[in-house]
């Protein structure tokens, strides 16, 4: 058993670093969805401003849901 639970340890420091390294990625992704609204505010009339606001929509997305698969496997592991 103490094998499994030295397994189980790693994992979930590794989940941890994962999870340090998402959530900057969301920060990141959250500025530039910023901006990105901002420039289309600014100007409706830019197609690329939307285009990127949509990207970033995108992002946001695709990062939100892997943060939950992280959270739901930390969870996981730890009960």
């Amino acid at each position: 058993m103490p094998k499994a639970e030295a397994r189980k340890r790693a994992r979930k420091e590794h989940l941890r670093e994962v999870l340090g390294v998402l959530l900057d990625e969301l920060d990141e992704a959250s500025r530039a969805f910023q901006n990105a609204w901002k420039r289309a505010k600014e100007n409706p009339e830019d197609e690329e401003a939307w285009g990127e606001l949509q990207v970033w929509v995108s992002v946001l997305g695709v990062k939100a849901q892997a943060l939950e698969e992280l959270l739901e496997e930390e969870a996981f592991l730890t009960s």
